[in-house]
């Protein structure tokens, strides 16, 4: 009886995730990520060896760069892809710079902006296309994860989690054995789920917590420890 119940939560969900309810949620993670604003579309992180695109921010490597973090930028571009997007050939395969100066010297890159910019809609739906396809990774976790997406602002809680710091099923998307994604908050919380809000809350940051304690000394990773939390502070 599990299997056809959790079925019916999952076609609830994706049916919440259209209309009023994912535009919120995109201008809410554009808000998170880019500050609102349409130049910070395109953007390179001060330590990082790879640019970070649109809404979401996402991940684009550079020919040669390889991390643990789970690279998104071109399955969003195969999404648009499958959906008719006319998209620029050279945003296909690699990033084509290796450092942010580079790509800001790039004089494609005005063009790129606007086709960020005019494309927030579908990137939005990717966006929810995401959580659709790890719904049943998350399985073994419908308990937290329906207290969490029957609550208010609930569907913004999994869907930027999500975009934030990953799924977490990777393995390679590790320090030392520990992850951060979302799977591991939703396995940090406790039943009965009385205020599922604050526990995701805590356990997030118990969580990112972690991820620094673990992560390599030479990546500095405690400077970016206060903006998370102020990120997670929104999940209200």
């Amino acid at each position: 009886m599990e299997y056809p119940i959790y079925r019916l939560i999952l076609l609830f969900l994706v049916v919440s995730l259209y209309g009023a309810d994912l535009d919120r949620v995109a201008r809410q993670i554009y808000h998170n990520e880019c500050g609102g604003r349409v130049k910070n579309l395109i953007h390179w992180n001060k330590g990082e060896s790879f640019p970070s695109l649109g809404i979401g921010h996402f991940i684009w490597y550079p020919k040669g760069v390889k991390e643990p973090f789970v690279e998104n930028f071109p399955k969003l571009i195969d999404y648009m892809d499958a959906r008719g997007v006319k998209v620029p050939l050279w945003l296909h395969g690699f990033a084509p710079w290796q450092n942010e100066t580079q790509m800001r010297s790039d004089p494609r890159i005005g063009l790129l902006r606007r086709f960020l910019e005019r494309t927030m809609s579908i990137q939005a739906d990717f966006l929810r296309f995401r959580l659709e396809r790890s719904l049943l990774s998350l399985k073994p976790l419908k308990a937290p994860y329906r207290a969490i997406s029957q609550v208010p602002n609930g569907l913004y809680i999994l869907i930027d989690y999500l975009n934030f710091k990953g799924l977490g099923n990777n393995p390679k998307e590790r320090y030392k054995g520990v992850g951060w994604g979302l799977i591991q908050v939703l396995a940090c919380m406790q039943s009965p789920y009385l205020h599922p809000k604050a526990q995701f809350r805590a356990c997030a940051k118990k969580v990112l917590k972690d991820r620094v304690l673990h992560a390599p000394s030479s990546k500095n990773e405690q400077r970016w420890l206060k903006g998370w939390y102020n990120r997670i502070n929104t999940y209200r």
